[in-house]
């Protein structure tokens, strides 16, 4: 073999052990190296050129040169890796990060919608006066804002009775039954214990005896309730229900509470508005309607009357010498009087239609709508005699009290307000030259 040939393979030789250990494997790199040393020691002793093994050196040479440069690629990959990794992690931060700040967005969204809602509810409520109305709006907004509900109840407190009644609903399926109007046992706690209450599961929570629940909550998992308080006292509750489960959040309690809040001002405010009302068409003192509204109604009466061509009658009543009760006993036993005989016309009036009022210091007026003379007379007379039977008791004495009563009748004795209420009157005027406590018709 020619020495050039040899030569040449040798460094073929010499680039492939530098080649294989940089790129394959080290492993390998010293095979071919070890091999590379046996041939060209071959070669030298086949061709008698023993310079040919100073190709070893070169073959060291490479073989050393590879290894550093492959120790290097090593340590620049890893190094690589690491930062990629490091990459990674801070993307996955980064991308966590991003997610909950959109959750944040998301929430901060729906509070501020929240907050819009109870806005527009606070508004809504500022021109209700009326308590039924006050009820349907509160009820409609917290089934809507909330809106995880199946339903909404607004009890209110029956003052007499004193316990809940059912005064608006709103429930998901319109054409469900409520068979209880009067509270269960969740709403009676809440009426105990003044306090919100919130049930994640109904079955779990061993403060109520399910056996106990009404019928018209068998349904129930979960629900929120919160009392609505007005000066100190209990005025009703809201509650929302649901047939699931976990369905409330204790966020959703405090924006109930909120909302309580909120309807608590505006059932004071048309509490407040009511009375306002009532004093401007109610005696102060005796609690029977004022002259003007009793005018008012009169007038309506009987336009209808004339319309429908039945009978409205007007009593005209007047306590007989009232003068002589204020001077012997004084203004205080006076005003007993007035507000006795109004408490005994109040008690017989029981007719839709048919109203009480004071026509004057000692004088009271009644209409009786649907009712002719003759009915409306022997109402008088049943009125006089209770009048004249009842006992009053002024400055520990006991004493009797007559009226004396004029009956008037529309369209017998009169088509014209003013003038039934004039009839009325000859009627009383005649009343009282008879002798007093006695009934008389025009």
């Amino acid at each position: 073999m020619p020495v050039e040939a040899a030569k040449a393979l040798l460094c073929f030789l010499g680039l492939a052990i530098f080649s294989i250990w940089v790129f394959i494997n080290p492993f390998w790199g010293v095979v071919v190296f070890a091999l590379s040393v046996v041939i060209s020691l071959v070669m030298a002793w086949v061709i008698s050129d023993y310079s040919i093994t100073l190709e070893i050196f070169l073959f060291l040479s490479l073989a050393i040169a590879a290894y550093y440069l492959r120790s290097k690629i090593q340590a620049e990959t890893r190094n690589a890796l690491v930062k990629i990794e490091e990459i990674q992690k801070n993307r996955n931060i980064l991308k966590e990060g991003l997610f909950s700040h959109r959750g944040v967005q998301e929430a901060l969204k729906k509070k501020l919608y929240r907050f819009f809602q109870l806005k527009e509810l606070m508004s809504s409520l500022s021109v209700r006066l009326d308590i039924r109305d006050v009820a349907e709006a509160v009820v409609e907004a917290a089934f809507t804002i909330i809106g995880k509900a199946d339903s909404c109840y607004f009890y209110m407190v029956d003052i007499e009775k004193q316990e809940f009644a059912l005064t608006a609903v709103k429930q998901r399926n319109p054409d469900a039954k409520i068979k209880n109007k009067s509270g269960d046992l969740f709403d009676h706690w809440v009426f105990k214990q003044r306090q919100p209450l919130f049930i994640e599961d109904v079955r779990k929570d061993y403060r109520f005896d399910l056996e106990r629940n009404t019928e018209g909550a068998v349904n129930l998992k979960s629900l929120i309730s919160t009392p609505l308080i007005i000066e100190e006292k209990i005025a009703g509750s809201i509650r929302l229900n649901s047939s699931r489960a976990n369905t409330f959040l204790p966020d959703d309690l405090r924006l109930l509470d909120i909302i309580s809040n909120l309807a608590s001002v505006a059932l004071e405010n048309a509490n407040l508005y009511t009375r306002t009302k009532e004093l401007a068409i109610r005696d102060s003192l005796t609690g029977v309607y004022v002259q003007k509204f009793f005018k008012d109604r009169l007038v309506e009466e009987v336009a209808r009357s004339l319309r429908g061509d039945f009978p409205t009658s007007v009593l005209l009543l007047d306590i007989d010498f009232f003068k002589a009760y204020n001077d012997k006993y004084g203004h205080a036993a006076g005003d007993i009087v007035l507000k006795k005989v109004a408490n005994i016309l109040i008690e017989s009036v029981h007719d839709a239609g048919d109203i009480v009022a004071r026509y004057g210091g000692e004088e009271f007026a009644v209409i009786l709508a649907n009712k002719g003379k003759e009915e409306a007379y022997a109402f008088a007379e049943d009125i006089r005699k209770k009048i004249e039977a009842e006992t009053f008791l002024l400055r520990r004495q006991e004493s009797r009290v007559t009226v004396s009563i004029g009956v008037a009748t529309c369209a017998l004795d009169a088509k014209v307000c003013q003038d039934l209420i004039k009839a009325a009157d000859d009627a009383l005027y005649k009343a009282k030259k008879m002798g007093r406590n006695c009934v008389a018709t025009r």
